[in-house]
């Protein structure tokens, strides 16, 4: 029940609305004195409420002398409902972009929690149009539909991990340094550009997730040159095997605990 009401609430009913409109489902054809007893509410709150549903057209009226409500179909409402929230999304933006100050400002959004970094990298996936880089040593098993979807539209996707990442039988193309296979015990980053034009830094340190998104230049460009730098050292550690890491030392405290075992 407390689902459903929440639910209800994220499309815009009220507390007391959400409740009233699923006691009308289950009661039926009812009029406000027998929800006010039903729910233990008062007269007044459900006389109310029940006027505003009518007015946005959750619950229907029956208009005899005892002024009966019920609730409108879930099927219809919710319909009617999409179709509207649909509306007023295209007429609020045109509306927005008319008071907007059209001078562009960068932005660096920070974001905590797995759920709202994963809900932003699938965002950025699905409307990134051409080239998609990414650096990370996270599964991506489970973003693999969006992923198929981006190459599916003709979105070349590059990705860098340490060790070896399976491609999940996708046309992306995979560069990694070890011929180890990523178990994913440890994952720790994600580093992703989208179009030059959008980058997304996701750090996990142990149960705490954060990121940070921008559209600032400087930050995408050190972003894509990390990326790709991985790329060509891992393609000059091929190249020269066993002598390349002693060769490319330079003894720092960074490349002791992140690079050079």
């Amino acid at each position: 029940m407390e689902k459903i009401i929440n639910r209800l609430m994220e499309v815009g009913f009220l507390k007391t609305e959400a409740i009233i409109y699923i006691t009308l489902l289950k009661l039926g054809r009812t009029n406000g004195y027998k929800l006010a007893k039903e729910l233990e509410l008062s007269k007044s709150t459900i006389y109310q409420t029940l006027e505003n549903m009518y007015k946005n057209g959750y619950i229907l009226m029956i208009p005899n002398s005892s002024k009966e409500y019920e609730a409108k179909n879930p099927e219809l409402l919710f319909e009617e409902l999409e179709k509207r929230y649909f509306e007023n999304s295209i007429n609020l933006k045109k509306d927005l972009s008319r008071v907007t100050n059209t001078n562009k400002k960068e932005y660096f959004y920070k974001l905590e929690g797995e759920e709202n970094i994963k809900t932003t990298l699938l965002n950025i996936i699905s409307n990134t149009k051409k080239e998609l880089y990414i650096n990370t040593d996270f599964n991506l098993e489970e973003i693999r539909e969006e992923l198929k979807i981006a190459i599916d539209r003709g979105v070349r996707i590059i990705v860098f991990c340490f060790n070896k990442l399976d491609n999940m039988g996708l046309r992306m193309e995979i560069y990694h340094k070890s011929n180890k296979i990523e178990s994913f015990k440890n994952s720790s980053r994600i580093m992703l550009v989208s179009d030059l034009n959008k980058g997304l830094i996701v750090t996990k340190i142990g149960d705490k997730v954060s990121g940070i998104l921008t559209d600032n230049q400087i930050f995408i460009n050190i972003i894509s040159e990390h990326i790709h730098s991985d790329i060509y050292m891992a393609k000059l550690a091929k190249i020269y095997e066993d002598t390349f890491e002693e060769k490319i030392r330079i003894n720092t405290f960074h490349e002791k605990r992140n690079l050079i075992k």
